[in-house]
């Protein structure tokens, strides 16, 4: 009878708690965690640097041969360094994953480890406060938010540290706050060294801290925490899992052994002043991001130090800072391990700040104060990351074109090529073609790398790579504008292609059939944007035209042939046949302020004013500061046809500093005609007479203008 009473009492209480509304965090969490997953899976790949693509070539290689490979298959070099393929596993992975989804699938896999990691921040951090201290969680939540900023940008890039960093996490939450699961950290630290085995020194860091607080526990005859006793065995596996990978002991030197220089040209091994870790800005999108690392790392000092005054801070607490704190400066890669390292520190912040707290936050407020701080996160997050490049994949630093055009046109041969796209090259031309390198900084002599950096602005450097490797082909950036310089010395290599990263060089005395169809005598792709088609000779401006339909017959999404093509037909008056051109531009990349631009100026010439200053917004709106000033000055010639004088000048004066010493005569002139125009008659006065003083004696027109307004004033005056 009394078990039946008993049952029914559960089955009534299982009722209630089933039925019970969420409480204001668990709102919380669900809608920051939604809104997260929706901004990754709708955010595309990236190319920020081509590592995903090597990634994806040695996967296909493991998988099509059953065996790693033992050497820079992809490339003609052959005095590689001695092979340690610490990211296997990774590349399998994603391999696979595209092979099953494509750039979709790993768009999916990138989301799902961003969100697993963000919930175990999350679930470490709850796990320290109670149920019913509304203060305490939303104090979590905003670290937990803050995490996430700080964590977004570098998640974005699916590389191996997407799984280091949920590892990390993962360990932390396991010791700490799940005891029956302890034997699921060897496991974790299995996968964690087969896919990223480079950063295996951490992994010992972390099991190591846990491990050397147990054991003084345990000298010190002092009481200790059950799960570290629990943990014990399972973290001293981990710690020989280092020695469970395809290398096995030769991979313990490697972290320790990197290539000189390397800090000196991985722009993300730069080493970083400690002082930018305690400055706060928000005037800028961009800088939420690097406030929320700051305020991060400032709040885990202040928790040591705290809990070291009184006497609480413990032994795995100070090792975890310690080396994080070592990390930390070392380059803007470790940022984010520090973040993850300290995250028990921030954890026992929360917790002694939850229980020191007296007066208990009512549920109502909490709400409210939870609903701006995700209000807040979410816009923060969303403006520092700015418009949506094009999706699935952004095309914008990928040498897509160049690609295309070796596979449909070219025989094969060597590539020596600049090394920051030696991913994505290595992906779309293997095995018919070999590159020189890629950035596998462990696979390559510094000799290399010195070699890619400066041969292609140095004549005694490049004739030397030429002469060891006699590549067909040499591919170098599009902006490079000293290159044509140094290929001087070698006329034998003419341009054939350019996209919208690198040019195509041939080596007419091999490939002479090719370099005559395809040499570019007209374009240059260096000098696209300032170039002015309108005084252009007639038959250079044909010549470049056919050029530009023969670059988009290989590749019809190119920026910058595309733009060309529109401004080549917006110089010649015809507008209609530019359109299609400029709105290619607009789909392929929604992000760059080129194709809205060019919209712009479309309207523009068909005096479709208004429709023209929308344009022109929207590209102001994307564009990079260097690209902004060109912007403006099609702004300002709008407002002046709208007649909207006030706001032509306040634009024009946004692009031209009177007293800069490098403004032109002109610019001064047309800022005094838009500062008269808007009543501003003493400006106008002195920028008349600072433009007169600027003028040369041979450009009589722009003197004898500005004398003639000038009296103008004087006589209406």
């Amino acid at each position: 009878m009394r078990s039946g009473l008993n049952r029914g009492k559960r089955y009534k209480r299982m009722r209630e708690k089933k039925f019970s509304p969420l409480p204001w965090y668990a709102w919380m969490l669900i809608l920051f965690l939604g809104y997260l997953a929706v901004l990754l899976c709708l955010w595309p790949v990236v190319g920020v640097d081509c590592d995903l693509w090597y990634h994806l070539t040695g996967g296909a290689y493991i998988a099509k041969h059953f065996r790693l490979p033992d050497g820079p298959f992809f490339s003609f070099v052959h005095d590689h360094l001695p092979w340690i393929v610490y990211y296997w596993l990774f590349q399998v992975l994603v391999h696979g994953t595209y092979q099953l989804g494509g750039y979709v699938g790993l768009i999916v896999l990138r989301t799902g480890l961003t969100l697993a990691a963000v919930w175990c921040i999350y679930s470490y951090l709850r796990a320290e406060i109670r149920d019913d201290d509304n203060g305490g969680i939303l104090l979590i939540m905003a670290m937990t938010c803050a995490y996430a900023m700080s964590i977004l940008p570098r998640e974005l890039n699916l590389r191996p540290h997407c799984v280091t960093y949920l590892c990390i996490v993962l360990i932390h939450h396991i010791v700490n706050h799940k005891p029956r699961l302890v034997w699921l950290v060897p496991v974790v630290a299995l996968l964690w060294v087969n896919i990223h085995g480079m950063l295996y020194p951490i992994l010992l860091l972390l099991c190591g801290a846990y491990l050397a607080e147990h054991f003084l526990m345990g000298m010190l005859h002092r009481p200790e925490k059950a799960n570290l006793r629990a943990a014990r065995w399972p973290l001293i596996v981990s710690l020989y899992t280092v020695l469970a990978t395809p290398a096995g002991i030769r991979l313990l030197p490697l972290p320790f052994n990197p290539p000189p220089y390397l800090s000196r040209f991985v722009q993300e091994m730069f080493s970083q002043p400690l002082d930018r870790f305690f400055s706060f800005g928000f005037y800028r999108s961009g800088q939420w991001m690097d406030t929320a690392v700051s305020v991060l790392v400032v709040c885990s000092l202040v928790s040591a130090i705290v809990q070291a005054v009184r006497w609480r801070l413990r032994l795995s607490r100070i090792i975890l800072l310690a080396g994080g704190l070592y990390l930390l400066p070392q380059s803007r890669r470790y940022y984010y391990e520090y973040l993850l390292l300290v995250l028990p520190l921030l954890g026992d912040l929360a917790a002694m700040l939850s229980a020191r707290r007296h007066r208990a936050w009512p549920a109502w407020a909490a709400g409210v104060a939870g609903a701006v701080l995700l209000g807040g996160t979410l816009w923060a997050m969303t403006q520092s990351l700015g418009f949506r490049p094009q999706y699935p994949l952004d095309r914008a630093r990928l040498p897509i074109g160049a690609c295309a055009f070796l596979e449909k046109e070219g025989a094969g041969g060597r590539v020596l090529n600049v090394p920051t796209p030696g991913g994505y090259l290595e992906w779309r031309l293997y095995p018919k073609y070999r590159i020189f390198l890629d950035m596998q900084t462990m696979l390559f002599p510094t000799l290399d790398y010195f070699t890619a950096l400066t041969a292609f602005s140095e004549k005694t450097v490049l004739g030397r790579a030429l002469d060891q490797y006699a590549p067909e082909f040499l591919l170098v950036y599009e902006s490079d504008a000293t290159f044509k310089k140094t290929v001087e010395a070698y006329p034998h290599f003419v341009p054939v292609f350019f996209d919208d990263v690198v040019v195509v060089y041939v080596d007419d005395r091999k490939y002479p059939d090719l370099a005559s169809r395809f040499r570019l005598k007209s374009l240059d792709g260096t000098n696209w944007q300032s170039e002015n088609y309108e005084t252009m000779d007639a038959d250079k401006r044909e010549q470049a035209f056919a050029e530009c339909r023969r670059l988009l017959s290989v590749y019809p999404q190119g920026l910058i042939a595309n733009t060309i093509a529109a401004k080549v037909l917006l110089s010649e008056g015809k507008t209609r046949e530019a359109e299609p051109f400029a709105r290619t531009v607009l789909a392929n990349f929604p992000d760059r302020y080129m194709g809205y631009a060019l919209m712009g100026l479309i309207a523009f010439k068909e005096e479709r004013y208004a429709k023209a200053l929308a344009w022109n917004r929207l590209a102001l709106e994307r564009a990079m500061p260097a690209e902004a000033g060109m912007v403006r000055r099609n702004l300002y010639a709008t407002f002046v046809r709208l007649k909207d004088f006030p706001k032509a000048y306040a634009m024009l004066l946004e692009v031209v500093n009177p007293m800069a010493a490098g403004t032109g005569a002109k610019d001064l002139y047309d800022l005094a005609l838009s500062a008269v125009a808007s009543g501003r008659d003493v400006e106008g006065r002195a920028l008349l007479a600072m433009a007169k003083a600027k003028t040369t004696a041979d450009d009589t027109k722009l003197l004898q203008d500005i004398e003639d307004f000038q009296h103008t004033m004087a006589v209406g005056h």
